[in-house]
């Protein structure tokens, strides 16, 4: 067996391995569809972007660092989608500590099942009444 065989070996049984982690389960839900729909590809071409970019030991990594952010992901695209930024910085609406209770109480109920639109909306009635007050 020559270096070219050993190298084409390796690598066969490496894409392999690679391949066994995204198909579990856990990536599929938490992560391969998510962000497939958010990105609007296929699961197959987030899987081939994976395993192109990604050596094992990243890969294995992965699953943590994404459970340990979504929270505060989700904090940030609620801060843009609500437009905090203006009521709290341009407007001085509302100070950050209120911005960041409301942010917090939609990111919980995202995170407990509720769908981000639904929570949204609810988030807005919220801020309107808020606002109101």
């Amino acid at each position: 067996m020559n270096n070219d065989d050993i190298v084409e070996k390796n690598g066969s049984l490496m894409e392999l391995m690679k391949g066994r982690i995204l198909s579990s389960y856990r990536w599929q839900e938490d992560i391969i569809k998510p962000f497939s729909k958010e990105m609007n590809i296929s699961t197959e071409t987030f899987e081939k972007i994976l395993m192109r970019r990604l050596d094992m030991s990243s890969l294995e990594a992965i699953q943590p660092r994404v459970e340990s952010s979504r929270f505060s992901c989700i904090l940030d695209k609620i801060h843009s989608d609500l437009q905090i930024c203006w009521l709290t910085d341009v407007m001085e609406l509302i100070s950050n500590e209120e911005a960041d209770a409301i942010k917090d109480k939609i990111a919980k109920e995202v995170i407990d099942g509720m769908s981000y639109e639904d929570a949204i909306m609810d988030g807005k009635k919220e801020l309107i009444d808020y606002l109101m007050r």
